[in-house]
This record gives C-alpha cells, structure tokens and sequence, in this order.
C-alpha cells in the first residue's frame, strides 16, 4: 500500500511551481496594469491641471480691471499689482498676460516684461478667439497651459491671457499618487503568494506527497501493467460500481467508459467482499474461471478485484500439456523400441550371423539421407529447409512417408520478416497432413514450394480421407477441431490470422488421394 511521502520544501516540486506561478502571474499582472494605470493616470491628471489652468486663464480674462489695463497695454504696469497677489492664492506656476501682439504685460521674472511669450501657442486665442489648453516650453520650461482671449469692450481680441503649471510639479504629482495605488498593489501581491502557498500544501496532502511527474509515471505504469496480462481484471467499489478495468475486460464483456455495472454473473461475488479462488461461472454463453479478492484500507473493505481468463483458453493449455506428454510417453516408447533393435543387431553380430543384421539394418528403421540431401539441394531457405526436415523425421516416427515434389524449387533465401512466421503456418498444416495420413492406407504427404513469381506458393497433399466441404470455412475458427478433445483447435486459426496479417491466404482442394492444402504468401519485407 501507498504511503505518504515526506520531502523538505526545496525538494517539493509542485510546492515550488505553484508559488513560482502565481508570483509571476502576479508580478505580470502587476506590471502590466502598473503601465496602463500609469498612462491612465498621466492623462487624467494632466486633463483636470490643463482644465483648472483653463479655468483661472478663463475668470482672469473676464476680469473688468484686467480688460481695461490690457487694452491700454498697461503702460503704469498696474497689471502685475493685480496679478503677483492672484497668483500667490493659488498653485499655478505662472500667469502671463499679454496684450494681441503677444508681448508679456505680466511674468514671475519681472525683467521679462515687455518682451515677446514663448511657445508659439497663442494663435487659437489672439486669431480665432477660443479657449483652450496647450502644452509648450516656455522660459520657466515645459509647461501645462490654460490659453484664454481677452475680449475688449467693442468685442476686439486685445489680449491673451495664459496660466501655466510646471510638467515636473506635474509628475511630482502623478508619481505620488501612483505610489499610493502601488502599495496596495504589493501588499495584494503578497497576499496571493500566501494563500498561493497554503492551496499548494493542500493540494499535496490531498495527493498523498507524490509530484505529478510520480503520479503520472504511476498511472502509466498501472495502465501499461493491467493491459498488459492476459486475464481481465475489473476493480470496484463498496456500491459494485466499476471503477476500473483493462482492455481484455472490455473485450470479454462488452464493456465501455459509460458502463457502471459489472456483468450480473460477477455482481454476486463482488458484493460478497470475500476472498474466493479459481470460481467457474458462466457470462453470456462463456465459461469464465475467475479469482475475487477484496481490496482494504486500514482493515475496511473499500472494494473488490476480479480476474476472469476464458475458460476455454485454459483448457487449450491444458491440451497442449496433455500433448506434449502424449509425445514425451512415444518418445520413450520408440527410445525402447530402438533399443531393443540395437540388441538384437548386435546378438546378430555376436553369433556370426552378419547377413541377418545388415537386413534388420537395411529395413525401414532409419530415414532415408538421400532424402534429406534432397531438401538442402532444393530449398535454398535455410529456416524452410529445417521445418520440412524436421516434419519428415517427425512423419517418420509416425510411420508417414513425407516426398518434396520434383518441381519444388526455392531459389533465395526468404525475408526474415516473413519466415518467421512460416514455423507457425508450415508447422501446422503439415502436422494436420500427418495426422490425416497416418490414418490413411497409402500414408504419405507430399510437399511443394516455390517462389517463381510475386508470390512465394506452399502446398501440403495428404493420403487421408479428405475434408468435407462444408468444414473448409469452419476449421479455421478458434477452438474449432475435429481430433477429439486432446486438440486445442487453435492451429488453422493461427494460420489463418497469420497469413492475413501477411497479406496471403491458404485456400483447400481434393487431391490425388485425400487434401491438399495451398498457401500463397506476397513476396517483400513486414513490419511487426
């Protein structure tokens, strides 16, 4: 069982990426809003200081005193008495009032009095007569202007009146309030990191300890460990609700992601919470052998297991067991039977009588090497070769005389993609040909090959009874034979899936005799 995992904080992963996200999610949050409320800011402030300065140019210019002393041109300079006292009650850098011709009649720095206003910004106001604001450098530097035309009794532009703020008292301003709105700003920043912290230790306990990269790593392994085995398994809960399951499962039962239920016939044992072993039961028509076990966390059931392996496939294993100590029990009975002629050939030699043990010796007790000679000369595969020399020693044994048709004749060697399935195709329809002359009087199975053309053609005759046409299709289904329960039933469905997947086919005819089994095979190379 899982436990959980304890790792120092420099050691916890997602601890970490939590936190170094969210703090530079903040911290670009931050940045980007601290640049759009800057130029925000920037803008609203100098709007409402470019609307107050337009504001005082604007009283300060419908001022009768003011209308009467710029018409003049104010030559006592009376104007400055009115203006130095103005500008002292309020925070404008300056105010500068100068007749239509734009020469200052009043300025801070009494030495610039008489002289020409800088910046150029006067037009709107001395030619078109309208109030407005402008920014413009002036003799006091970059400034934030209120322009405002003095109208003279007959209605004549006789001056311009212009209030200024300072863009460095400006900025001084803005950069002021923009700290203020930072601090909050920080202290939100900080805030998030907390509770960014505590949600990412919450969310490690919540995952026992374990770093994504660990749980991901588990949940791969686990998938590629159950679809991996040969049973289905299917997990579930204390309801009976599946919670899991492989792909063989879904394949024996039908099973898909919107399925809830286990098949009924398991149901009863999953609801038991009981440990049961090797139960047979049968699901839509299928004998199953299943195993139970519950699942526990600290002594409390919390859910079940089951494994389920067709119960035919375990009887084809069976089978096979039952035929290989079939064939072990022959083997030993032919080691005595071979035995037993060795002492009589050497009771022969012993007592002189040499003619009777060259007879027993020349009888059909050992194969013929001229026929093995054959097949090397003939079959230039080496793999090809060997299953046909090995199938003519096992028909031997069996009293089954195995011939290669004189027109047999492989002239290369085959690609390794596709012999070696060949042990799987040859192996089994030669097998079935012995078995099938064995039976038979003539008892003899006669065997082609040839690789002239686009194709590499095998065929297998046998002496037996034949194979009624009605069973051609039917043999090659799964667990389908007709030898009798010892068989399996699994061998023409091997070939068949085989040399499909190969792209070929094996196709049966009537024979001289009994069957004859041909099997076409495209030339070129498979990928697995």
């Amino acid at each position: 069982m899982q436990k959980f995992k304890k790792t120092s904080f420099l050691h916890e992963e997602l601890l970490l990426k939590i936190l170094l996200f969210s703090t530079m999610l903040v911290l670009v949050t931050l940045l980007t809003f601290s640049l759009f409320l800057g130029h925000i800011l920037k803008e609203l402030m100098e709007e409402q200081i470019g609307q107050r300065a337009l504001a005082i140019s604007k009283t300060i210019s419908l001022m009768p005193e003011v209308i009467a002393l710029v018409e003049q041109k104010d030559p006592q300079g009376r104007l400055m008495s009115i203006i130095d006292p103005l500008q002292a009650s309020i925070d404008a850098r300056f105010i500068v009032i100068g007749d239509n011709d734009s020469i200052r009649l009043t300025h801070p720095t009494k030495e610039l009095v008489g002289e020409s206003m800088i910046g150029e910004d006067n037009r709107k106001a001395l030619k078109e007569g309208l109030y407005y604001t402008s920014k413009a450098t002036g003799t006091l530097g970059p400034s934030i202007r209120g322009k405002s035309p003095v109208f003279g009794k007959n209605g004549d532009i006789v001056g311009v009146v212009s209030v200024g703020y300072l863009e460095e008292s400006v900025q001084e301003i803005i950069a002021e309030r923009y700290h203020q709105f930072l601090i909050y700003l920080y202290g939100a920043m900080f805030l998030t990191v907390i509770m960014a912290f505590s949600l990412s230790r919450k969310i490690k306990n919540s995952l026992l300890g374990y770093e994504p990269s660990e749980i991901s790593r588990l949940f791969l392994e686990k998938e590629a460990i159950l679809n991996a085995v040969k049973e289905a398994i299917i997990a579930t809960n204390t309801e009976g609700e599946i919670t899991l399951c492989n792909e063989v499962a879904q394949s024996y039962f039908q099973l898909d992601e919107s399925t809830k239920q286990p098949p009924l016939s398991l149901q009863k044992y999953l609801f038991t919470c009981k440990e049961m072993k090797d139960v047979t039961l049968e699901v839509d028509g299928v004998d199953y052998i299943c195993n139970f076990s519950p699942v526990t966390h600290e002594t409390k059931t919390v859910g079940m297991v089951a494994s389920c392996r067709k119960k035919e496939e375990m009887d084809a294993l069976v089978w096979e067991l039952t035929r290989v100590k079939q064939y072990s029990q022959r083997l030993r009975e032919k080691k005595h039977e071979f035995s037993n002629l060795l002492h009589l050939i050497s009771g022969h030699i012993q007592i002189g009588e040499y003619d009777k043990a060259i007879a027993l010796i020349s009888e059909n007790h050992l194969p013929d090497e001229k026929i093995i000679e054959q097949f090397q000369n003939v079959i230039h595969d080496p793999l090809v070769a060997s299953i046909f020399i090995g199938k003519y020693y096992f028909a031997f044994d069996k009293g089954v005389k195995i011939i290669l048709d004189e027109n047999s004749f492989l002239q290369e060697s085959i690609d390794p993609s596709i012999s070696k399935h060949l042990l799987t195709i040859l192996g089994n329809i030669i097998n079935n040909a012995i078995d099938a002359a064995e039976l038979s009087e003539k008892k003899e199975v006669t065997l082609f090959a040839t690789d002239i053309g686009n194709d590499l053609i095998f065929e297998v005759e046998d002496s037996g009874l034949g194979i009624e046409e009605s069973l051609h299709e039917k043999i090659f289904e799964k667990g389908f034979t007709t030898k009798g329960e010892l068989h399996s039933g699994y061998g023409l469905f091997f070939v068949k899936s085989t040399l499909e997947w190969l792209g070929g086919f094996v196709s049966f005819g009537k024979g001289n005799y009994g069957t004859i089994v041909s099997i076409h095979i495209p030339k070129g190379s498979r990928n697995d």
